[in-house]
């Protein structure tokens, strides 16, 4: 079922005149916009919903839709119900297909907890929610897997984009600066400045040796190894993980890395921004 805000804040406004309340075990009350079908939700159920939320001004402060992960509340035991001070007691009136919206002000609604400095306790916040589902613990499982799968497809996806992105610009950087590099996988390139003359490690091993980390578009240095440190490759970002098995002991080189095989689309705050591409400059000091 799809859940349209846009046509339930147009309910609530050609009918605010007919729409009738439902009032929590609490006694919190909530206007519904439109009626669900069946009982409802019972305790050790699940309510999957859609909500948005936001304040006075209108500004949206949380709206599920924009990730396209509902929210999946438990209803708890009726012995909860006397410690109920908030909105939780409106899941115990909620069913399937209920579209439904309320205010509260942000005192109640953080119940104890600092109120944001930017909102005045008694500042009236909106809530609107919208029922998908009532499910059990099955369906919660089966739901979280879908989402999961969902999730995991897009996010490769993004990579996929992100690499041609990424690889369109390092080989633009090493064009502009008449780079020659080697090629490696899934967009690595890599220069040996120094060739070593012993053995290559491998995924299993434990590489010692001293690093600079600089981001490509302005050469800024973000890190820097002060003497040789020691890590197992498995425990280091992708990028290394593809060329240092190129590499002899001995070995002095310069790693471009797309930022999908470093530190992504979160990058490494504050020194290193999201979709970073890096320059590494390293050296192979010893492995084991």
């Amino acid at each position: 079922m799809k859940f349209s805000y846009v046509l339930m804040l147009a309910a609530v406004v050609l009918c605010s005149a007919c729409s009738k309340t439902r009032k929590a075990p609490n006694g919190f009350e909530v206007k519904v916009v439109r009626e669900g079908e069946g009982d409802y939700a019972a305790p050790g159920q699940f309510l999957v919903m859609n909500m948005l939320y936001k304040d006075s001004k209108d500004s949206v402060w949380a709206d599920t839709r924009k990730r396209g992960i509902p929210l999946i509340i438990p209803v708890a035991d009726t012995s909860m119900i006397k410690t109920e001070k908030g909105i939780e007691s409106t899941f115990r009136i909620l069913k399937k297909g209920d579209s439904i919206i309320f205010d509260v002000d942000a005192k109640t609604l953080f119940d104890g907890q600092p109120v944001p400095p930017s909102v005045k306790p008694e500042e009236k916040l909106t809530f609107l929610f919208g029922v998908i589902n009532v499910t059990d613990r099955d369906g919660v499982a089966k739901l979280q897997q879908e989402i999961q799968q969902r999730e995991m497809a897009k996010a490769m996806e993004a990579a996929k984009g992100q690499i041609a992105l990424d690889s369109a610009a390092i080989e633009s950087y090493l064009a502009k600066n008449n780079i020659t590099a080697m090629k490696a996988e899934q967009g690595v390139r890599y220069v040996i400045t120094e060739l070593g003359t012993g053995a290559k490690p491998t995924m299993t091993s434990v590489v010692i040796f001293k690093y600079k980390g600089t981001l490509l578009t302005d050469r800024s240095v973000f890190d820097q190894s002060q003497a040789p440190v020691e890590y197992p490759l498995s425990n280091l970002i992708q990028g290394w993980q593809i060329v240092f098995p190129y590499l002899p002991k001995g070995s002095k080189a310069t790693l471009y890395i797309p930022s999908s095989l470093g530190y992504g689309v979160n990058g490494s705050p504050p020194s290193i921004p999201p979709n970073a591409n890096l320059v590494f400059e390293v050296e192979l000091v010893d492995f084991k």
